[in-house]
């Protein structure tokens, strides 16, 4: 073999190696890709679970400041009863005291 053959084999050689360590950098970067495909696809979903929860602790929120709003009117009602209550209770004694005293005349 003359010194151009072993050299010529010698530059074969290393391009083989040059091509398989190519090749091994593309599955590397492939795979990379895909992992980063998968995790933003994982971040989109924990951004819609945030969305979702956000979603319902402002339902929940509604939902207490209108059950606290029921509870006040129905407090509100209540004490108004009772207010017309005592009115009615009141004003049937002055009835009866009017009439009583009608009747003493």
């Amino acid at each position: 073999m003359s010194g151009k053959d072993s050299e010529l084999k010698a530059l074969k050689q290393e391009n083989d190696i040059l091509q398989k360590t190519v090749k091994g950098y593309e599955k590397v970067l492939q795979l990379s890709s895909d992992e980063i495909t998968n995790l933003e696809q994982i971040v989109k979903m924990y951004e819609s679970m945030i969305e979702y929860s956000r979603r319902e602790l402002l339902d929940a929120r509604e939902s207490i400041k209108a059950s606290e709003l029921l509870r006040d009117l129905s407090r509100d009602e209540l004490i108004k009863a009772f207010t017309d209550i005592d009115l009615l209770v009141k004003a049937n004694a002055k009835f009866k005291k009017e009439k009583k005293q009608i009747r003493n005349q």
